[in-house]
């Protein structure tokens, strides 16, 4: 039964169906979408009103910058890391350490991974922690986001004014093996506890208590797993140095997305929305994007409102420069003052073309790149030359890090999503910067 749910969610994950890394694009087998009706605020027709509703209600469906998916038709790439977690889960009893930087889609795969295992009759709590979070308030959440239907012992007097499952847990301060405990409380047999965003979990102490706890339940084969979320480089950065518990733990590192997976991304949600991305679109985005999901679908989303409201139905260059001009201007602040900090309000122009260089060299796939000597006073950065005076003020900055599992020459943007607002702000401004940051065929398809 496992076996056969996990190869019917996982059926649902390629698209278009066939495709793989790599090949070119199939051309689409659906119809066109229904012809838009031109929009007006002040249009008197209850009919067209009811259309254009429609139809921005469907794009915001397709696309969701800001909010995670939940359905597995709607997934694109991530075949090989929801198959991982799966296996650990039912093959393997291992516990889970998913780690990667914002905006790769960690929440989106763990609801997948959820909804499969719900199917399975497994109990599945989450929490999402806040940094000021210690251990109790992670275990209270997860027992709070449980129906309370699942407790096989009655609720207490006294005990009916807590939330959900959470009178599973004894009152005071918790201790490891209270979660132990939890198995005998419960009408399921298998329970997994979800923790997402414990990277900003703050204290130490609450790192190596739920390091602990892992180590206990799987030394007592308890019926009982975590999968731990969070932004990180390595398990180590999240859970810290505990090798008792490597043994237990399956890490599962979520890498950028090819170019195909994001072009596929953009053929879906154009497909679900009525929509036409043309190919130049849709390079042109995932050029930009560089393997982050969050900033294709951001750039999608706003380029289909656009087009929405010129009344069209196929995205034009017009709709992402618009789409540009809103990515560009509601940016991270701290992404976009660093951006200004280091480019002296946009009038250093060797330190726009060095960041262009880098944002646009060569990465691995997880957004790291190597920096080398390379001849007096210059670099290696990202596979291009550099003067080091120029990386120094990165460095100086804060606008690097150097990855500490990888070598002393292995380095990313300090924010994540960094590169892409440098490539957005040479693509907004004007096509002799575009032409510098795009390739020559995606320079001159977005031109067009």
């Amino acid at each position: 039964m496992a076996r056969s749910m996990m190869q019917r969610l996982l059926a649902h994950i390629d698209w278009p169906p066939g495709r793989r890394p790599g090949s070119a694009p199939e051309p689409s087998s659906s119809p066109p979408p229904a012809p838009l009706l031109p929009s007006h605020p002040l249009h008197a027709d209850a009919d067209v009103t009811d259309v254009e509703d429609a139809r921005r209600t469907a794009l915001r469906k397709a696309f969701t910058p800001t909010h995670p998916l939940r359905s597995a038709r709607r997934l694109a790439g991530r075949r090989t890391q929801l198959a991982r977690v799966l296996r650990a889960m039912l093959d393997e009893s291992a516990h889970v350490v998913m780690y990667a930087e914002r905006g790769r889609g960690k929440t989106s795969l763990i609801n997948l991974v959820s909804e499969a295992l719900r199917a399975l009759a497994f109990m599945v709590g989450s929490y999402s922690c806040a940094a000021e979070d210690d251990f109790d308030a992670i275990l209270r959440g997860l027992m709070r986001s449980l129906p309370r239907s699942l407790l096989a012992v009655p609720v207490q007097q006294g005990e009916d004014r807590l939330l959900g499952c959470e009178a599973a847990l004894p009152d005071g301060r918790l201790q490891t093996h209270d979660v132990l405990g939890l198995t005998g409380r419960f009408t399921g047999r298998r329970m997994v506890l979800v923790v997402d965003e414990f990277d900003r979990v703050t204290d130490v102490a609450t790192r190596t208590r739920l390091a602990d706890t892992i180590k206990l339940l799987s030394d007592r084969a308890a019926p009982i797993l975590f999968i731990i979320v969070g932004v990180s480089d390595n398990l180590e950065e999240l859970l810290g140095r505990h090798p008792s518990i490597q043994r237990n733990v399956v890490s599962v590192p979520l890498p950028l997305l090819t170019d195909t997976e994001i072009e596929a991304l953009l053929e879906r949600g154009a497909q679900e929305a009525g929509l036409v991305f043309p190919p130049a679109a849709r390079y042109a985005i995932a050029g930009l994007a560089r393997g982050v999901p969050y900033i294709a679908q951001l750039l999608a989303l706003h380029a289909g409102y656009s087009m929405l409201r010129r009344g069209s139905q196929e995205i034009a260059r017009a709709d992402l420069d618009e789409a540009l001009e809103i990515a560009v201007a509601e940016a991270d602040p701290r992404v976009s003052r660093l951006y200004e900090t280091l480019t002296e309000g946009g009038r250093d122009t060797a330190m726009r073309a060095f960041l262009r260089s880098l944002a646009n060299g060569t990465q691995d796939a997880f957004g790291r790149f190597v920096v080398e000597p390379a001849g007096p006073g210059f670099l290696s950065v990202a596979g291009r030359a550099a003067p080091a005076e120029l990386w120094q003020r990165l460095v100086d900055a804060g606008a690097v890090r150097r990855c500490g599992d990888g070598g002393p020459h292995l380095f990313a943007m300090a924010e994540a999503t960094f590169g892409n607002y440098v490539l957005m702000r040479a693509a907004r401004d004007g096509p002799e910067r575009r032409a510098e940051t795009l390739s020559p065929v995606q320079a001159t398809t977005v031109a067009r």
